[in-house]
């Protein structure tokens, strides 16, 4: 008998152990695989088992017939030769055989290279700025050069480079300071790289103000939000972005009170958005993502039977309205779908489950019924919320590289400089140039 309760303890034993590499390994297969995780990121894509095991034999079968290279029939894409700037005769005199003298060429070879010129030296113009006294009213006037900054020390070009360095090549101010004297001779401190930064963000100020008031006057903005820390502690960025313009905002909080704040109590437009709660409190004009609901939906289906057929009618419904939608169809056609619509996805939340992922799905279809179909009678509204998860990119890749801001100074620079570099890449504007233009106005 006590043989048989060693046994038992020892089997026991066993299974805690086996049930806690399962967690520790299934946590971290979710980091890599849930539904707030683009599809483009994930491991496997949204694909049921059945369909995944098919797919990847396919895939190795392919790679295996198929073969490297350009395709028959495929024009090739050769790189434009470049019209040279400079050309240099390179003669011989002696044969490398035998020391003879070789004369004249019988043909010349022509390679046009094409490289980058020589770092310049760093300019270094001192300014003599005239004070004058008005012989009318007395005051002092100070002359102005644009090239001659308020403050500091360092003037335009350094600090638009500083700034692109730093913000949109994404490197720590140590980086930035490393690359500078590397390629200028310019040696700067990184403590003086953020007070560059700085200095570049108060003069953006207006700008970000600018495409705030845009942001608040648009008839559809897409929202978002994502992590950042802030001195070690959660903090989060938000993005407010349309087709002409993005605004970030880095905040302690992921309240309503940020949307309030940011586009104002009189804010009129609609917002596509995922499914926080802080949207749907501030405003009842929204659209909420469908790309996120189908990749929760065919998240929960790969793992519970129960969800199958929920997720494969969602599906097929958002493909049917997409369909539907290409002919741009008139007003009342559009009604009436969007009511057959909300009908049919009634139906799919009418059975409850016991499966707490399959309930919690089921409710996030029902608590986002007024919403999910904005799309289909509003024209201008888009289904999903990808433009503002494309916005978030390059936020999300500083965060990842520096881990933390430190303070409210590192939120106002990075949202600020940020948010002028989005707007103008959106605009198909050159940085720049553009920061360029304001540093000297």
């Amino acid at each position: 008998m006590g043989e048989l309760e060693d046994e038992k303890r020892e089997l026991q034993r066993k299974l805690e152990a086996q049930k806690e590499k399962y967690k520790r390994l299934w946590n971290r297969y979710r980091r890599y695989h849930n539904p707030h995780t683009p599809s483009s990121k994930r491991l496997g894509g949204s694909k049921s088992k059945r369909s995944r095991k098919r797919g990847k034999a396919a895939s190795e079968d392919n790679k295996r017939k198929k073969k490297p290279g350009r395709k028959p029939g495929h024009k090739p894409a050769w790189r434009e030769r470049p019209e040279p700037d400079d050309t240099i005769e390179v003669p011989k005199e002696k044969c490398d055989h035998c020391g003879a003298e070789l004369g004249e060429p019988f043909r010349q070879e022509s390679r046009v290279i094409t490289d980058l010129p020589d770092p310049e030296p760093l300019q270094i113009i001192e300014f003599k700025l005239g004070h004058y006294k008005c012989p009318s009213c007395g005051e002092e006037n100070v002359a102005e050069h644009p090239d001659c900054p308020d403050r500091g020390d360092y003037g335009p070009n350094a600090m638009v480079q500083t700034s692109l360095f730093k913000y949109e090549q994404r490197l720590p101010h140590r980086k930035v300071s490393e690359l500078l004297e590397r390629l200028y001779g310019l040696k700067i401190s990184a403590a003086t790289v953020l007070n560059i930064t700085e200095r570049v963000a108060d003069q953006l100020r207006p700008l970000y103000r600018e495409i705030g008031e845009n942001i608040r006057e648009a008839n559809v903005i897409n929202g978002d939000e994502t992590g950042f820390k802030i001195g070690g502690k959660r903090g989060w960025l938000w993005d407010f972005s349309t087709g002409e313009e993005v605004l970030y905002a880095v905040r302690r909080s992921r309240g309503s009170g940020v949307l309030e704040e940011v586009l104002g109590n009189e804010f009129d437009g609609w917002i596509v958005c995922d499914g926080l709660r802080s949207y749907a409190t501030f405003t009842s004009k929204l659209q909420r993502c469908w790309a996120h609901l189908l990749r929760e939906a065919n998240d929960v289906a790969d793992r519970h039977e129960e969800a199958e057929p929920i997720a494969k009618d969602l599906n097929q419904m958002y493909n049917d309205l997409i369909t539907f939608l290409q002919n741009d169809p008139p007003p009342e056609e559009r009604e009436i779908v969007r009511d057959w619509a909300m009908a049919a996805m009634r139906s799919l939340t009418e059975k409850e489950s016991e499966n707490d992922e399959v309930a919690d799905l089921i409710g996030k279809i029902r608590n986002g019924m007024k919403h999910w179909f904005t799309f289909v009678v509003e024209p201008e509204v888009p289904p999903t919320n990808n433009a503002a998860e494309n916005d978030l990119k390059e936020p999300i890749v500083i965060r990842k590289i520096i881990g933390t801001l430190r303070n409210e100074k590192g939120m106002y620079i990075l949202e600020t400089i940020m948010t002028a570099i989005e707007t103008w890449k959106k605009r198909g504007l050159n940085p720049q140039e553009e920061m360029l233009k304001i540093l000297r106005s």
